[in-house]
């Protein structure tokens, strides 16, 4: 296709060529907005020309200066990963963090899309501190709220979206969720987590041989724990046909293991210190057990913990759903439950009350992207849940920004392979026909030899945490309407939607491929395999989108997922025809999480199905979750 036919060039614009650097976007076109309601659809043209020339200015002026696109938080803020706690430097694409599920209120682990960093320049931050909260963060920053009307009991609190410069009187940002993904079956004895508690929370020795040292009150637990585990104890030295331990006796209380005892526990918590894959292998019970033996309640002076300790007793209260703060105390660290866990930026709420201002930061900023658009934060110890080239006008013109071969600036992590896009539109302006069809003239022009990009539209939000490109826009994304040929006439683009969720276990054997089963559709429940062409006999366009759980993994494990078609075969059974792409996870922690998307044209008399397999992995894999959307348009 020639360039759109209402193309307006950087010179007819009065700009010279783009001083941004040499790139070649090949995987397809981005989707902004702007933040702010523009009416240009009610104005003439030439309004759209002034907009445009003032954006321009505005990023390219000294406030900015084309470079000042930075998202979310300072390099001191870390995120919660299912190893602990760590900083941007220390991820990787794939592993496992907490996210909030902003629908249900709930936490679940999820798997890390990408890790966005952003150089350090001079920025004004938006900083908010107080005894339960810590963030720094930029202006636009997302965060998951729950907004309690002004008169009390008038209605619920309503889950939606804000930035750090938009919170207002009677936001609630979440400081703690429960987990949704906490085993059910317990792995480990209980008196064996009430031992591992009570090691974390005793105080620090050099000699792992030495008598294991626990604080005053903890005596008797700790020695009906012991005869539990390990039997009676040892008349003298514990040691092999001893017995394993015993209590010496002396002021303060301590108790000595033989080396099996301690090899034991220190497989558990290596150090007297448990690890992730521990903590989030214990039950909502063991969690209140571990949290009760390490956090006792009463009135009496706080014993401090080594910080590698107070990170894992934090690490447990996150998965209960516990408010908390890690805070220095007489030369080591104490883990403080915080009486609210609802943060209250603006006031007019209950919850945690923060000062909120300004500060000058010239260190790098970072954002993760999660499945999710969510992420459990933590900063000096406080912890809290925290979530353009083109420009294609109302009127069906396309403005000129960077322009082709160009590195963009809009979509961190897909600056050089994307190209981007606004409609100038703010949250509640219109999308016009015109503006849809100038974007798909875009598209299709930059498919064309020359530039050759894949085709694939995606929205702002699909890069980093953000509310752009808006609602509207973004549901014109997903439901594929940008991505469709030019026409000279509006199209009823409106697709249909089938969701399948599982509550069942499904085992996966190592090496072998398995048909995913789900268990309901909308009403419709039962065991469930085509997800599209059991009512669709003439076929359909969709978009699927797979959000696929294994757990009973051993470490290492490679898991894949493929969509794929069957048709009935001359016996009458149905028959494999073809797959999709197949999408693998090396996953770490005992769990992997699949989350991919796949378009495709469906052909009459076939069926859409998926499936999974492990290879590593060992013989107690299972999928038990699985959630997947299909837009579809029928033929």
């Amino acid at each position: 296709m020639p360039q759109p036919d209402k193309y307006v060039s950087r010179s007819e614009l009065g700009w010279g060529a783009s001083p941004a650097s040499y790139a070649n976007p090949r995987d397809g076109l981005c989707i902004h907005y702007d933040s702010v309601d523009q009416n240009l659809a009610g104005k003439p043209h030439s309004a759209c020309v002034s907009y445009w020339k003032a954006t321009r200015s505005f990023h390219t002026g000294p406030s900015r200066g084309w470079a000042d696109i930075g998202y979310c938080v300072d390099e001191a803020t870390e995120i919660l990963t299912g190893e602990g706690w760590r900083h941007h430097r220390d991820l990787r694409a794939g592993d496992p963090v907490l996210t909030l599920d902003h629908t249900t209120g709930t936490a679940r682990w999820s798997p890390l899309l990408s890790v966005n960093v952003f150089p350090a320049l001079p920025r004004t931050l938006i900083r908010m501190e107080g005894h339960g909260h810590s963030s720094l963060t930029t202006a636009a920053h997302r965060w998951p709220v729950e907004h309690v009307p002004a008169a009390p009991g008038s209605a619920p609190p309503e889950r939606r979206w804000a930035t750090s410069a938009t919170l207002a009187e009677g936001d609630l940002v979440p400081l703690a969720a429960p987990c949704a993904d906490l085993p059910t079956e317990a792995k480990w004895a209980d008196p064996l987590v009430s031992l591992v508690a009570a090691a974390c929370a005793s105080p620090d020795h050099d000699d792992p041989a030495a008598p294991r040292p626990v604080r005053p009150g903890d005596t008797a637990r700790v020695r009906a724990d012991l005869a539990a585990v390990f039997g009676p104890p040892a008349d003298g030295i514990p040691g092999p046909g001893a017995g394993a331990w015993r209590e010496v006796p002396g002021a303060a209380p301590r108790f000595a293991l033989s080396a099996d005892a301690r090899a034991v526990l220190a497989a558990a918590a290596p150090g007297g210190v448990p690890g992730g894959a521990f903590l989030r292998s214990l039950t909502r019970a063991q969690l209140a057990l571990f949290l009760d033996t390490a956090l006792p309640s009463g009135t009496g002076p706080r014993v401090p913990l080594r910080r590698a300790a107070a990170d894992a007793v934090q690490f447990a209260a996150v998965l209960a759903g516990w408010a908390t703060a890690v805070r220095p105390h007489a030369g080591g660290w104490v883990v403080e439950r915080l009486p609210d866990d609802r943060l209250a930026p603006g006031g007019g709420a209950a919850g945690v009350r923060p000062v909120v201002g300004t500060a000058a930061h010239d260190g790098p900023v970072w954002c993760p992207t999660t499945p999710d658009s969510t992420w459990l934060a933590r900063r000096d110890g406080t912890v809290y849940f925290t979530g353009n080239s083109f420009m294609a006008c109302p009127h069906g013109y396309v403005l000129e920004g960077r322009g082709l071969f160009k590195q963009q600036a809009a979509q961190p992590g897909g600056n050089s392979t994307y190209y981007s896009c606004t409609l100038a539109t703010g949250p509640t302006d219109e999308i016009t026909p015109d503006q849809i069809n100038a974007v798909r003239q875009l598209r299709q022009w930059l498919m064309e030899p020359e530039s050759s990009i894949a085709g694939t539209v995606k929205g702002h939000r699909d890069f980093i945490a953000t509310s752009c490109p808006g609602d509207a826009a973004y549901s014109l994304v997903r439901n594929g309407t940008f991505a469709k040929a030019p026409s000279d006439r509006p199209e009823d683009d409106m697709p249909k939607h089938w969701r399948y969720e599982k509550d069942d276990d499904q085992p996966l054997p190592d090496g072998a491929w398995t048909t995913l089963r789900c268990t309901s559709r909308g009403s419709q429940t039962g065991e469930l395999y085509s997800w599209l062409g059991v009512d669709e006999k003439d076929g359909a366009y969709f978009s699927a989108t797979a959000s696929v759980r294994v757990s009973g993994l051993e470490a290492g494990a490679e898991v894949q997922g493929q969509f794929f078609e069957v048709a009935r075969g001359a016996d009458g059974t149905w028959q494999w025809v073809g797959g999709y792409k197949v999408q693998s996870l090396v996953h770490r922690e005992g769990a992997a999480h699949l989350s991919f998307l796949q378009n495709g044209n469906l052909a009459k008399g076939r069926r859409l199905r998926m499936r999974v397999t492990q290879h590593g992995g060992g013989g107690s894999a299972v999928v038990d979750d699985a959630r997947i959307d299909v837009l579809y348009w029928e033929r």
